[in-house]
């Protein structure tokens, strides 16, 4: 059996998925989680706001959505600590897939200086442009506002994972 993963955030990089042992069934698919924002309130162990999105009326999220062997869906499980999963409905074009997994915070912070690291903000870049995610789109998450990580090793660890379908 397979699943049906949408990823709007890190995941988009399928380098960063690979990381995690996850294994997408041939290349992932640009689609869209509609009524939907992007926010990143969603504070991570290390202290920055990691991805997350929230119902909106009128706007919409873009993202990725692979299709992945059953098993690999519960290894991002655990690899998405502090997220739910929920079946919702998203877009491949004006073609409605009812039963992709998205990954929810569990705990939406409401701290306003929450940010994203420059390391993770690469990936949702990155991982849109390997998709071939809408210019404007991109254009968006290239402005998103990021904080310099001061683990220097974390932050050359991450921005050595390349963002390449095998």
């Amino acid at each position: 059996m397979s699943a049906k993963v949408f990823a709007y955030g890190s995941n988009m990089c399928s380098g960063r998925l690979r990381s995690y042992e996850v294994r997408p069934e041939g290349p992932g698919r640009p689609a869209m989680l509609r009524d939907y924002q992007l926010r990143f309130n969603k504070k991570s162990n290390d202290g920055s706001g990691k991805a997350n999105v929230e119902p909106h009326t009128d706007a919409d999220v873009w993202g990725v959505l692979y299709t992945i062997p059953e098993e690999d869906l519960e290894i991002l499980d655990r690899r998405e600590v502090g997220y739910r999963r929920e079946q919702m409905p998203v877009h491949i074009r004006d073609v409605a897939v009812p039963d992709a997994s998205v990954f929810l915070a569990r705990e939406p912070s409401a701290d306003p200086l929450l940010r994203p690291y420059s390391w993770y903000t690469r990936f949702l870049v990155e991982g849109a442009r390997e998709h071939g995610l809408p210019a404007e789109y991109v254009d968006q998450l290239q402005r998103i506002e990021a904080d310099q990580d001061e683990d220097q090793e974390r932050d050359r660890r991450k921005r050595s994972l390349i963002c390449r379908a095998e």
